[in-house]
């Protein structure tokens, strides 16, 4: 009567309780043995009932109570009658030195917890759980990776700030992270790309990426019939560079020390504003910058350059996006903005990658997922208190950040 009160107590198919070892206010010892009378031999397939020996085997399983769970298993050694070949028996709930619901548990912790937190709260090794962390994290990386790929994300995110980095590549359609290979430059991304075959490659017809002429080699390498967008947020974050050069020169009083305050406070106030769409400040804002521009026209005269760059990605179709280009070089020409040098150097460097953004096919589609994925990837990353291995961290955020089940996001508006 015991025993099949521990059987449904432990929840485990075909799995029957000899009796209890230990049963105090910490632990938890039960013996158990498989239910079957045979096994069938891996050599021939032939049914084995005889029973040579039995080797005893710990397995850790959840706690129960607070309690930590330890089951005894009477492991048995069977002889084939057809081959005379002993072997051990295996059982589908036991998975090494753990129950499978133990290890689904240490992988789901892991997923929003330090190793060390969930070696703690487990009463278990460190090692035990990052291995297990690591080789499902290979399981998953390679199912996803067999998966068709039309639309490639890649992006870079840092292991250690401006010291080491890795590569993160993800599937555009779905939101999975299907590799973060180290390093950041042409031969990690080729790397990848060489070992998913020229098969895998051949069915990517999108690439985004950022302004990384690294990435650009390799995409050209092995991803050249595909079509390569740069990826919007970089691009108006240099079309912003301009302005800002614009309205720090502007802003300067006098040299440093000559001048109390040294800067002009209402255009220092107006620095975020200034990098704001026109349709989306209100009237008392844009009432502030309309009086700024009167007092500073240079400034005026940059934001409305930056405006009609931004027009690229407001722009209904190509022809649009051209059309606003050709207004911007309007505004250049004048010569009352020679801080946008660098900017018109940029767009004709990468014209053909950002005007792609309108290709028909292409979506307006952005690194936007995956940009959310780093962000995730750096939360991941102080849990953990910092990493120094990239293999951990590319298992963590492998399971870390699954497929996104929200829809594709909507093309911008264009401005009226």
């Amino acid at each position: 009567m015991a025993s099949d009160s521990i059987r449904i107590r432990l929840h485990l198919r075909a799995i029957t309780a000899i009796g209890v070892v230990v049963d105090s206010l910490r632990d938890l010892v039960v013996e158990v043995e498989t239910a079957g009378s045979w096994s069938r031999c891996p050599a021939c397939g032939f049914k084995c009932r005889r029973v040579h020996d039995r080797r005893i085997r710990k397995i850790r399983d959840l706690s129960m109570s607070g309690r930590k769970v330890t089951l005894v298993w009477q492991r048995r050694r069977f002889v084939c009658g057809n081959c005379d070949v002993r072997h051990l028996e295996t059982h589908p709930e036991f998975e090494g030195n753990l129950t499978r619901r133990m290890a689904r548990q240490l992988v789901t912790d892991a997923k929003v917890m330090s190793i060390r937190a969930v070696a703690k709260r487990h009463r278990v090794s460190w090692w035990l759980v990052m291995n297990l962390v690591t080789d499902w994290a290979e399981i998953v990386a390679a199912h996803r990776r067999r998966q068709r790929c039309r639309v490639l994300l890649v992006d870079e995110t840092s292991i250690r700030k401006r010291h080491r980095y890795v590569t993160v590549l993800m599937n555009g359609e779905t939101g999975e992270v299907l590799a973060m290979v180290p390093h950041r430059n042409a031969a990690a991304l080729s790397g990848f790309l060489v070992e998913q075959g020229h098969r895998w490659c051949r069915h990517v017809e999108i690439v985004v990426s950022d302004g990384s002429k690294s990435y650009k080699t390799a995409i050209d390498s092995h991803l050249g019939h595909a079509t390569h967008i740069l990826d919007r947020f970089h691009v108006v974050r240099w079309f912003s560079q301009g302005l800002t050069l614009v309205r720090r020169e502007v802003q300067r009083r006098q040299p440093v020390g000559e001048a109390k305050p040294a800067f002009e406070p209402d255009v220092f106030r107006a620095r975020f504003a200034l990098l704001r769409r026109s349709d989306t400040l209100d009237d008392n804002t844009r009432q502030r910058l309309n009086d700024l521009f009167s007092t500073h026209p240079r400034l005026g005269s940059a934001w409305a350059a930056l405006q009609e760059l931004y027009g690229l990605y407001q722009a209904e179709d190509l022809a649009a996006a051209e059309a606003a280009l050709g207004r911007f070089a309007d505004l250049y020409a004048t010569g009352d903005i020679p801080e946008f040098h660098a900017v018109v150097n940029t767009i004709l460097a990468w014209a053909p990658e950002i005007l792609a953004y309108h290709q028909p096919g292409a979506n307006r589609i952005s690194n936007g997922r995956l940009e959310g994925t780093n962000n995730k990837l750096q939360v991941l990353r102080r849990v953990a208190y910092g990493f120094t291995n990239t293999t951990n961290f590319a298992s963590r955020g492998i399971l870390a950040c699954g497929p996104i089940r929200s829809p594709q996001p909507k093309p911008a508006t264009p401005t009226p």
